[in-house]
C-alpha cells in the first residue's frame, strides 16, 4: 500500500487530533474562506481509508455540485500525491477504491441513497445548504464519524445548535490557519476588513470580512441579484440570446456561459469556470488547456455569438484569429449599474443546477457599503462577478431596456 505524506495546515492538525481521540460522533469545521477546511478533510479521510478498510461517503445538497467541487478536489489531490490509479476510479459512480474500501460522492437530494446507504464515515460539505433531517438520516446510518464543514454565510443555521451536544466538536478556522495561501489571496481577504484605508479604497465589506475573514456568522444584506431559482437544466424552449466570456488572469478563472429568455425571465447556464487556460491551442502543444479547446469540447460553433470583456482586446483578437464570432461589449460610464438594472428587469432568473460557481456568485455579489451612513451604494463590489459580468455583457448587447420593462410576466413553475 502506498504511503501518504501530509503537508498539513493548522486546520488539518486540529482535525486530525480530534479524529484520533475518537471522542466525538460529529466534528464540524466552521470557518472563513481559504482556511483549508476542504483539503484538511480530504487528507484526513484518505489517511483513515489507508489505515483500515472503510466505506466513506461524501455529500453535498446536489450530486452535480459534489461532482464539480469536492469530487474534483479529491481526484486532483490523489493525482498530485501519486495515489491515483485509473483502475481504482469509477467515474460514473463518482467513487475511488482505496485499500479495499471506498470513497463515494453523492447528493443529499437522492432520497434513495440518503435513506438507504450505510457507511463508516460520512462527510457533509457546505452544510449551510443542507438541513437537520439530512444529518439525522446520515447519522443513524454511520458507524464511526460524521464530518461537517461550512462557511457561516447565514446568521442562523441548524448547524450552530449542534455544538450544544457533548459528542460534537466545533473547530473554528480562518485564512490565518493556512500557511499555503498565496499573498494575492491573503491581500484580497484582508481588503474586506472595514479599516479606514479599505473604506477609502471601497473594498471594505463588513459581511464578507466577518464570514470569509473571521469565519463568524453574519447577516447578509445588499445582494445585487437577490431573486433567482434553481432549475434542473436549460429549457429546450429557451430563446438563446448568446454566450458570454470573461477572460481569467490567475488566480481569477476564465468563465463562459449561455444566456437566454424563457417566460420573460433570464435563463443563466454556467459552462466553463477554470484557471490557467491559454486563449488558443498552441501548435505542437495541443495538450495545454485553452479556451479554444474548451469551446470545442462544448460544441460552440463559429456561428455562435460570443460577447466578451472589451478590456481584453488581445485575447479577443486571438480567438477571432481562429474563427470565433466574438465581439467586445460596449462599456461607458455607468454601464455596470445600467446592466444590473437591465438584468433585474428579467428576474427572478432561472439558474441551471450545474452552475455551481454562478450560484456562489449570486449568493455573494453585493453592493458596496457606506460605513459612515450604514447604507448601501449603487455600485457593486468587484468580486464574485466573473460569470455575472459575462451574463451582463450578453444582456446589455442583446436586450432592449425599455422592452424589458414592458414584458408581461406569466406565472409558471419549472418542476
Amino acid at each position: 500500500m502506498a504511503t501518504l505524506k501530509i503537508s498539513g495546515t493548522i486546520t488539518f492538525d486540529k482535525l486530525w487530533e480530534a479524529i484520533s481521540s475518537w471522542k466525538y460522533k460529529i466534528i464540524i469545521l466552521k470557518g472563513g474562506s481559504r482556511s483549508g477546511k476542504t483539503i484538511a478533510i480530504i487528507q484526513a479521510l484518505l489517511l483513515l481509508l489507508m489505515k483500515k478498510k472503510r466505506r466513506v461517503t461524501a455529500w453535498r445538497k446536489r450530486r452535480i455540485w459534489a461532482k464539480a467541487t469536492i469530487y474534483h478536489d479529491t481526484e486532483h489531490y490523489l493525482k498530485t500525491t501519486g495515489l491515483y490509479t485509473k483502475d481504482d476510479h469509477n467515474k460514473s459512480d463518482l467513487t475511488f477504491s482505496i485499500n479495499g474500501g471506498s470513497f463515494e460522492f453523492n447528493g443529499l437530494d437522492d432520497a434513495q441513497k440518503l435513506h438507504g446507504l450505510t457507511q463508516d464515515i460520512a462527510w457533509i460539505n457546505e452544510a449551510i445548504e443542507a438541513n437537520l433531517n439530512d444529518l439525522d438520516q446520515l447519522e443513524m446510518r454511520t458507524n464511526e464519524l460524521v464530518l461537517i464543514d461550512l462557511n457561516p454565510t447565514e446568521d442562523e443555521s441548524w448547524v450552530y445548535d449542534l455544538e450544544k451536544r457533548n459528542d460534537v466538536l466545533m473547530i473554528h478556522s480562518t485564512f490565518k490557519d493556512n500557511a499555503f495561501l498565496p499573498d494575492k489571496v491573503i491581500r484580497k481577504i484582508l481588503s474586506y476588513e472595514p479599516t479606514p484605508f479599505n473604506i477609502k479604497q471601497c473594498t471594505a465589506n463588513d459581511y464578507k470580512w466577518k464570514v470569509y475573514g473571521l469565519g463568524v456568522a453574519a447577516k447578509k444584506e445588499g445582494l445585487v441579484f437577490p431573486r433567482w431559482e434553481i432549475i434542473e437544466e436549460y429549457p429546450k424552449e429557451t430563446k438563446t440570446l448568446g454566450y458570454g466570456l470573461d477572460f481569467g488572469f490567475y488566480p481569477d478563472p476564465a468563465a463562459f456561459g449561455k444566456a437566454g429568455l424563457f417566460n420573460g425571465r433570464l435563463v443563466l447556464d454556467e459552462m466553463l469556470y477554470e484557471t490557467e487556460l491559454n486563449n488558443i491551442i498552441i501548435p505542437g502543444r495541443e495538450e495545454l488547456p485553452s479556451i479554444q479547446g474548451r469551446l470545442q469540447d462544448l460544441g460552440i460553433s463559429r456561428r455562435d455569438d460570443i460577447i466578451a470583456d472589451s478590456a481584453a482586446k488581445s485575447n479577443i483578437n486571438e480567438l477571432k484569429s481562429v474563427g470565433y464570432n466574438i465581439t467586445p461589449v460596449v462599456k461607458y460610464a455607468g454601464s455596470v449599474t445600467d446592466g444590473i438594472e437591465l438584468m433585474n428587469n428579467y428576474a427572478p432568473f432561472y439558474v441551471t443546477e450545474r452552475s455551481v460557481n454562478l450560484i456562489k456568485e449570486l449568493k455573494n455579489y453585493m453592493y458596496k457599503k457606506n460605513f459612515a451612513t450604514d447604507t448601501f451604494l449603487k455600485e457593486p463590489i468587484d468580486d464574485y462577478n466573473h460569470l455575472l459580468d459575462l451574463f451582463r455583457y450578453v444582456a446589455q448587447t442583446k436586450l432592449n431596456k425599455q422592452k424589458a420593462r414592458g414584458i408581461q410576466r406569466i406565472s409558471y413553475k419549472i418542476q
